[in-house]
């Protein structure tokens, strides 16, 4: 099931306690839809937007116009006032539906949720990952199937 990008955001926020910047979300949430791709095997994303290949990596736009204003601070729960949760405090899906995304968003929080704003740039700049391939083609968005190829080619 896809989720929004702001509900994906707020899954991190609330997993990290608040304690994660913009661009520690952009990227955690990147990472969740790489395992999300990558698990299915196919093309389909956990989110409803694309990532787009910025200077510092995979940002989503309508993610990065909400928290934005935070620039380098981390970025409090109540940013996300408004936004359907599909997190329960105490880190279960809201709805049966959610289970796949809640599951996949903290796998990926407990995986790279550990790493440094710097380290989640140079993980998601890999030479071989969908962000560098997307930058070399000149694209406006990274490809699915560049993030499923991504993953495949990581599990190498």
């Amino acid at each position: 099931m896809t989720i929004s990008c702001l509900q994906g955001g707020q899954a991190i926020a609330q997993l990290s306690k608040g304690t994660k910047t913009n661009l520690e979300i952009q990227k955690i949430l990147y990472f969740a839809n790489m395992l999300y791709i990558g698990g299915n095997g196919n093309a389909e994303s956990l989110i409803d937007k694309k990532f787009l290949p910025w200077p510092f990596g995979p940002v989503v736009e309508r993610l990065y116009g909400l928290i934005k204003e935070y620039e380098n601070r981390c970025v409090p729960l109540d940013a996300f006032i408004g936004i359907e949760r599909i997190m329960d405090d105490d880190e279960s899906p809201t709805d049966e539906k959610y289970k796949d995304a809640v599951e996949v968003i903290k796998k990926a929080h407990n995986r790279f949720g550990k790493y440094s704003p710097y380290e989640l740039v140079r993980i998601s700049h890999w030479s071989r990952g969908a962000w560098k391939r997307s930058k070399v083609r000149g694209l406006k968005e990274i490809d699915n199937g560049l993030i499923l190829d991504e993953f495949n080619a990581r599990r190498e």
